[in-house]
C-alpha cells in the first residue's frame, strides 16, 4: 500500500522489468507453463475474448490491471462521464486509467465492481478461481516472501 502511495503504476515494468519473479497465491501448475494462483471466492477468471462480449452501456466490462470489472451500474456515477468509460468497453483500459487514477481509485469508489481477474485455469483449493501466470513465474505466498529480508536476499 504505501509503494503505491510514492510509486507511479508504471515503476516496476519501467525500471525494473526482471525484478517481478511471481504474485502472491497458490495452487497447482496451469496450462501454458505457468504457476496458478487462486483468486477469492466468488471471484473469476475471464479471457480478454470475454471480456470483449461486454460492450453496451447495458453490459460494460473493462480490464484495469488485470482485475475484470463490469462498470455497467458504475457508468451513471463516473466523474468523467459514460463516454470515458465507454470508450474502453470490452478492452484492457490498464495505461489509460492508470495515467489519471490513484491506485486506490477502484477500491475506494467502485469495490463492487470488480468481478474476476484476466486469466484461466481449473478451480483452486479454497473455493476461488485460479488464474494462470506466464511462464517462468512463480506463485508464493505470504510467508515465502517474509523469509526474505535481507540486503542480499531481499
Amino acid at each position: 500500500e504505501e509503494f503505491n502511495m510514492i510509486h507511479p503504476p508504471d515503476v516496476i515494468p519501467k525500471y525494473a522489468p526482471d525484478a517481478v519473479i511471481g504474485m502472491i497465491g497458490g495452487g497447482a501448475p496451469a496450462a501454458g507453463g505457468g504457476a496458478a494462483v487462486a483468486l477469492p471466492p466468488g471471484m473469476s477468471a475471464y479471457t480478454l475474448a470475454d471480456v470483449a462480449k461486454h460492450t453496451t452501456k447495458s453490459d460494460c466490462w473493462v480490464v484495469v490491471n488485470g482485475e475484470v470489472l463490469d462498470v455497467t451500474k458504475f457508468l451513471s456515477e463516473h466523474p468523467g462521464g459514460e463516454l470515458a468509460i465507454l470508450t474502453f468497453a470490452g478492452k484492457d483500459a490498464s495505461e489509460e486509467f492508470n495515467m489519471i487514477h490513484p491506485p486506490d481509485v477502484i477500491p475506494k469508489y467502485a469495490p463492487d465492481a470488480v468481478i474476476g481477474m484476466i486469466g484461466g485455469g481449473a478451480p483452486a483449493a479454497g473455493g476461488g478461481a485460479a488464474v494462470a501466470l506466464p511462464p517462468g513465474m512463480s506463485a508464493y505466498t505470504l510467508a515465502d516472501v517474509a523469509k526474505h529480508t535481507t540486503k542480499s536476499d531481499c
